[in-house]
């Protein structure tokens, strides 16, 4: 049995995705099953509820081989390190009490930062915990996410701009978010592996902001023109160039 939070999440969604023509059973736990596709509601077994909860857990992972957590975000919490960590308190009680073999978790790329690094040290810290109970863990560790791009379609669109809190011209490491989940699907269904490490989830492509600002504005020029990518002038107009900031 596979269980899997957050199935209807950025990820989670895509991890059941990626198990739902396989062999091995999938179990998931969520707030609200009507927010399930249809098809996804037919060949899973659903647990109601928060995996915060530890009665919720400790239904969801009765029987279980392997569990893919994932923490959700909490815009209003006063502590980003405590709410990770609260979070998994109770699963952690339910990996031990249930007999669970393996976690595959969303981590973060920025390990060995101990403290003040906000979402970066609330990862490492929950990683910490589960580690903690024993259980063979993986710790996806991801950088920027491909899709955080697209919070700022509205200024790409009005104003050919998006902005990014580093130097426009230093290599940007990230990756797409069905990579993320390509690769848990892999380690979910693989009972092969133990122990506890890091997993580096990175895409190939070594861009710059500038860099995605020219693939954002070769993608634009092709869904607004026929005929060649470059304009007779050897440019591409001003109204399709994305500028990183």
């Amino acid at each position: 049995m596979l269980v899997i939070t957050t199935p209807t999440g950025q990820i989670g969604r895509q991890v059941v995705d990626g198990l739902l023509d396989g062999e091995e059973p999938v179990r998931v736990i969520v707030r609200d099953s009507s927010r399930l596709p249809a098809r996804v509601r037919e060949r899973v077994e659903v647990v109601q509820g928060s995996h915060r909860d530890l009665d919720v857990v400790m239904e969801a992972f009765a029987g279980a081989d392997a569990v893919f957590w994932v923490v959700p975000p909490d815009p209003h919490t006063e502590s980003v390190e405590g709410h990770y960590v609260d979070y998994t308190r109770a699963a952690c009680q339910a990996i031990g009490a249930r007999g669970v073999k393996r976690v595959v978790a969303v981590s973060t790329m920025g390990s060995g930062i101990e403290k003040n690094a906000g979402h970066l040290s609330a990862s490492v810290a929950k990683d910490r915990i589960i580690e903690e109970t024993g259980v063979s863990y993986r710790a996806l560790q991801p950088p920027a996410f491909m899709e955080n791009l697209l919070w700022q379609v509205e200024a790409i669109r009005d104003q050919g701009t998006f902005f990014w809190p580093q130097p426009a011209d230093r290599v940007l490491a990230s990756v797409a978010t069905r990579d993320i989940a390509a690769k848990a699907a892999e380690l979910l269904l693989d009972d092969s592996w133990g122990g506890q490490s890091g997993v580096p989830v990175v895409s190939p492509d070594a861009l710059t902001p500038d860099g995605m600002a020219q693939v954002v504005s070769e993608v634009l020029f092709k869904a607004t023109h026929t005929g060649p990518l470059v304009s007779p002038t050897g440019t591409i107009p001003p109204t399709n160039k994305a500028v990183a900031r």
